[in-house]
């Protein structure tokens, strides 16, 4: 299937009204975990810092937004809905640790940075990610953050995800959105060393 066969296939699931046939229900939720499964990995990875954790959280919650199913009542679309399940199970398990150093696996060998941490709407630093003091640096700033706010932040600029998606997979207002966005950048802004260039927003 070419990029214009998927971007069609995962807007039809997303935007499909719910159904209650169980089999037609089953199929798109088979298709948004094909179309959403890499970003939820990463999204996991991201905010656990530990890749086996990661993998674990995205199974366990896949499990259970499978056997919920039934409960799905097309209040949101379903991509929004297991966003939202991957994303709970992620912030329980941070609660549960308090993160500590666990951030340390976001920049292994096995995934390549994201450029500048930004993707075209959301921007940060430009040279963000240029080299492993920068990546170390942005690791302990981020292990500092409030849970929420960790998780708004991986949402918008690693993933891309407009402000509105985000406030309703955390089921918070666009507002709270912002405030965590500005909220975290101020944090890092903070927390980066004076002889580091800093081309992001203030």
């Amino acid at each position: 299937m070419g990029c214009d066969g998927a971007q069609e296939t995962m807007t039809r699931v997303a935007e499909t009204s719910v159904t209650t046939d169980p089999e037609a229900r089953l199929r798109d939720f088979e298709r948004l975990v094909v179309a959403e499964g890499a970003s939820l990995l990463r999204l996991a990875r991201r905010l656990l810092g530990d890749p086996d954790e990661a993998d674990d959280l995205l199974q366990d919650a896949l499990v259970n937004a499978y056997r919920a199913l039934s409960s799905f009542r097309g209040e949101s679309s379903m991509k929004t809905w297991v966003w939202r399940i991957v994303t709970r199970e992620g912030l329980k398990k941070l609660r549960r640790r308090k993160l500590k150093n666990k951030v340390a696996g976001w920049f292994r060998g096995s995934e390549a940075p994201p450029p500048g941490l930004g993707l075209g709407r959301a921007r940060l630093p430009e040279s963000l990610a240029d080299t492993q003091q920068q990546m170390l640096v942005l690791q302990k700033a981020m292990e500092k953050l409030p849970d929420r706010q960790r998780a708004t932040l991986v949402m918008r600029y690693f993933e891309g995800m407009p402000v509105a998606e985000i406030a309703e997979v955390l089921e918070i207002g666009p507002g709270t959105v912002k405030t965590h966005l500005v909220r975290a950048l101020k944090q890092v802004r903070a927390a980066w060393p004076k002889d580091m260039k800093w081309e992001g927003e203030p």
